[in-house]
């Protein structure tokens, strides 16, 4: 079995890097976006480690550890990416000062660095309330995705910030089953409790993705000829097929679970199948917040 959670994360690294790619041949994000795909979906998984009680589960906090220190180096990979496209340099002549510079100017890196160091404290000081570690994540969420071109006007940043959210939630929450569930009664109790919660979830996923996408492109008919609209259009593509699996998998999987049918390999295979298309909806969503 710790072979096939191996195999579902190396897959899902993979999965983002893909959806980077499929970006960048769309359109031209900043060269920081390789990177910043791999901290996104670092901290959706945090998130989801810090929120699976919700979920009857209780995380390692080893596990958190591994996963803040990913969060927190990928984070600091991007911002000196960042830096060096700013001063107009090469990643390598990158000094100090500009890095100190670029960090006053409000890069969320600063709050992701700083939430990956107060999740690794929590790790190894006093791993007792999880609920901690998730508001953590959901603040690095938050301060990446409502940056840049979510802050064009006072509303869209709210429904960015809650579609960035509901989709960390659920890709993060399904990793996190991953890592964690052991066993047929394991996922009989958690797959039923996360498929009742995703709903709503979903719901908002839709309703907010909508919302921010007319305010930040409009209702012009050739909105998808702009490399912004064309990621876009393939983020949404990829999100009604992985809509479509999760449909079946509720229908499916989730009702054989509830009655203990469900063993662990199947539930990990089904789990890494929705992982992975989400992640390269992650890769592209990352891609989203550096594209013009």
């Amino acid at each position: 079995m710790t072979r096939a959670r191996a195999a579902v994360v190396a897959a899902s690294v993979v999965a983002v890097i893909v959806g980077v790619g499929i970006a960048v041949g769309l359109a031209a994000p900043e060269p920081s976006v390789w990177a910043d795909g791999l901290a996104l979906s670092s901290v959706c998984l945090l998130l989801g480690l810090g929120l699976l009680g919700f979920v009857d589960a209780e995380p390692s906090p080893s596990v958190i550890a591994a996963v803040a220190t990913a969060w927190g180096s990928t984070s600091l990979v991007s911002a000196w990416l960042q830096v060096a496209q700013r001063a107009g340099v090469s990643a390598v002549d990158v000094g100090v000062g500009d890095f100190t510079v670029s960090l006053e100017t409000g890069l969320p890196v600063v709050v992701s660095v700083v939430g990956a160091l107060a999740v690794l404290v929590w790790a190894w000081w006093t791993p007792s309330d999880v609920y901690v570690v998730g508001a953590i994540a959901a603040v690095g969420i938050l301060s990446t995705s409502v940056t840049g071109h979510a802050g064009q006007s006072a509303w869209i940043p709210i429904a960015v910030g809650a579609h960035a959210l509901a989709a960390a939630w659920w890709v993060g929450t399904l990793g996190a089953l991953v890592l964690t569930v052991r066993g047929r009664g394991g996922w009989a109790r958690s797959l039923p409790a996360f498929s009742d919660r995703a709903l709503p979830v979903v719901a908002v996923l839709t309703a907010t993705g909508l919302i921010a996408a007319v305010g930040r492109i409009g209702l012009d008919a050739d909105w998808w000829q702009a490399g912004y609209g064309r990621v876009l259009l393939a983020k949404i593509v990829l999100l009604a097929a992985v809509a479509a699996v999760a449909r079946w998998h509720r229908s499916v999987w989730v009702a054989k679970a509830r009655r203990h049918g469900a063993d662990e390999m199947l539930s990990i295979r089904n789990a890494g199948i929705e992982i992975v298309l989400l992640s390269v909806v992650l890769g592209l969503a990352a891609a989203l917040s550096v594209t013009g």
